[in-house]
């Protein structure tokens, strides 16, 4: 009996606590290039047992590469007002993050953002939010927070004439399959059954 009653707090707590991490993928400074700067056509993060693929696509909606910056992720062959290849997102031009699983954005954070210039849309599903409109905290990388925005995919496209940022970073929390719920439940259902008959 002494082994049963861990045994059933751990089936109870394993999911739980599974639920409380925050997956961040950081894509500044170290967390992402460092100081080496890649291209590739769909790079790949861990982060928290959620794996999270980039890709991008050209104002003109054709496939482009995911430029790996110190400062964060842009679009390879984007041009900023006429310099080329700048690697980061500009009017038109979209950053695709497709998750491995079901998940909550909490935060998203965007280098070289100007809140006076800058605009671009997030978009999940049918649900489109415009960050120009939105309110951002942060001085070097700009900080947009979320609630109730979940998917396996999120796009974030540049708008505006002057628009020039990257994506420094993005958090998000996993949202729980029925596994996890029932494994919870049972786990709970036999704490309490234990309970209940330690007091009979």
């Amino acid at each position: 009996m002494s082994i049963v009653k861990p045994l059933i707090a751990a089936l109870a707590l394993a999911p739980a606590m599974a639920l409380a991490t925050t997956p961040t993928f950081d894509f500044y400074l170290d967390g992402g290039a460092g100081l080496i700067d890649t291209v590739s056509n769909s790079p790949s993060f861990v982060s928290g047992g959620i794996a999270l693929v980039v890709t991008a696509k050209q104002s003109n909606g054709s496939a482009a590469q995911v430029a790996n910056r110190w400062d964060g992720l842009g679009v390879s062959g984007s041009s900023f007002l006429g310099i080329p290849d700048a690697g980061e997102i500009v009017s038109g031009e979209s950053l695709i993050l497709t998750f491995n699983k079901v998940v909550t954005l909490t935060g998203l954070q965007l280098s070289l953002w100007d809140r006076l210039i800058d605009d671009a849309t997030l978009t999940v599903g049918s649900k489109t939010i415009d960050l120009g409109a939105s309110s951002s905290s942060g001085l070097v990388v700009n900080e947009f927070s979320f609630s109730n925005l979940s998917g396996t995919q999120f796009v974030i496209k540049g708008n505006g004439l002057l628009t020039s940022f990257r994506l420094a970073g993005v958090t998000v929390n996993a949202v729980p399959e029925p596994g996890t719920w029932a494994l919870m439940g049972l786990g709970l259902a036999g704490l309490a059954f234990a309970r209940a008959r330690r007091r009979s």
